[in-house]
């Protein structure tokens, strides 16, 4: 364990970073936080290159890839690319026959650290077991012993890679409880500094909340991203409002908002429009497969009973629309088509030309239309959101 004072000074910079990270995000443009963030844990990485393990002239050993992981994990692609250009670039300047191993390594450790973020994104906090899934991920990085002379790599595997494995099961979820902690702690005043309203009786935030949370998350990659809207409309609401009264149809919503956090992943508050359509962000994952997604938001709301009063209980049919917005303009593009619909209806109403192609709802997603491979439609989201 001849790197575990290693260990311990990384940590205690790492979680000393941590401690800023809340108030970093919360006071700088985001832009400029990621890049302040990723200079502090690229000088962190470059710090552990000063005093490593001379395992043969050449190769060095430290625990360097455990801040430039933890930056692609939790600080964005802004500053995880920085960190990693940083640590690489020490990395060259030392040199040796282990500097392509090294440098591959490090981007392993990176890239681990960026997938396990987009599989994982979530405004709570994480747990335990997925903390340790980072620790495993990251370790993968140990593949790159391989580009070794080969002597050199069967020597290092032999001896070496268990106990950095070891290390990073250690240090990485250490490291991780602090900044996921502050990661949600911004989540949190985010939310509450937009001055959401919410409705006291069914506890649905109003649609212009909505629309600030859903913009804002957009702009930060390293927290929660918002990938898509969904909309849902209650079959006969009217005549459902008339045969309940407003009071019994205001505790339907409210079950149905209580049904629809419990698959919410995207951070937004579930909300209502002006037309009184029931709206909740989507993420990544909900987006790249979105007939599951339509299919589970339909059999949570219509398969349940819902209980009125202690001798009442019905079901309720709804229709789901969604809408993919995986870049912010498109996201801006959703929000409006949302936000103008009561009025495009009173205009048809009306008599009036409704417009609607001039406020893009061609871009809304058809609910018959057929989906394409789940891979293919997987990397054009990735694609999209990049």
């Amino acid at each position: 364990m001849l790197l575990l004072p290693e260990v311990i000074g990384s940590l205690a910079v790492v979680v000393m970073l941590a401690s800023l990270f809340g108030l970093i995000r919360s006071r700088i443009p985001e832009a400029r936080a990621q890049i302040l963030l990723g200079i502090s844990f690229g000088l962190v990485a470059m710090f552990q290159m000063n005093a490593p393990l001379n395992m043969v002239p050449g190769v060095i050993v430290d625990m360097r890839n455990v801040p430039v992981a933890l930056a692609g994990a939790f600080l964005g692609w802004r500053a995880a690319l920085l960190c990693l250009v940083m640590a690489a670039s020490m990395r060259g300047y030392i040199g040796g026959i282990g500097m392509p191993s090294g440098i591959a390594a490090m981007s392993i450790a990176c890239l681990a650290g960026m997938m396990w973020n987009r599989w994982t994104l979530r405004p709570q906090r994480r747990g335990i077991v997925t903390l340790f899934a980072l620790s495993v991920m990251v370790s993968a990085h140990l593949v790159a012993a391989f580009i070794m002379p080969w002597e050199v790599c069967v020597a290092f595997l032999s001896t070496l890679a268990l106990p950095m494995a070891a290390l990073n099961m250690l240090s990485i979820p250490i490291a991780a409880i602090f900044l996921d902690h502050e990661r949600v702690r911004a989540l949190t005043e985010r939310r509450m500094a937009t001055g959401q309203k919410v409705d006291p009786v069914t506890g649905l935030a109003s649609f212009d909340a909505f629309a600030r949370d859903a913009l804002a998350l957009s702009q930060s990659d390293a927290n929660v991203r918002v990938a898509g809207i969904l909309a849902i409309r209650i079959v006969g609401r009217d005549r459902l409002a008339r045969a309940l009264g407003r009071a019994k149809l205001d505790q339907t919503l409210s079950a149905i908002r209580v049904r629809l956090e419990s698959m919410d992943l995207s951070g937004l508050p579930v909300a209502t429009t002006e037309d009184g359509r029931v709206v909740m962000g989507l993420n990544f994952h909900q987006v790249a497969d979105l007939d599951r997604t339509e299919i589970n938001v339909r059999r949570l709301l219509n398969d349940q009973k819902y209980l009125i009063d202690d001798d009442l209980a019905l079901r309720i049919g709804v229709s789901v629309q969604t809408h993919r917005s995986p870049t912010l303009a498109l996201l801006q593009t959703s929000l409006n088509n949302l936000a103008a619909a009561p009025k495009l209806r009173n205009r048809v109403r009306a008599g009036q030309p409704s417009g609607a192609r001039q406020y893009g709802l061609a871009n809304t997603r058809p609910m018959n239309c057929k989906r394409n491979n789940h891979l293919f439609e997987t990397a054009r989201v990735l694609w999209e959101m990049k």
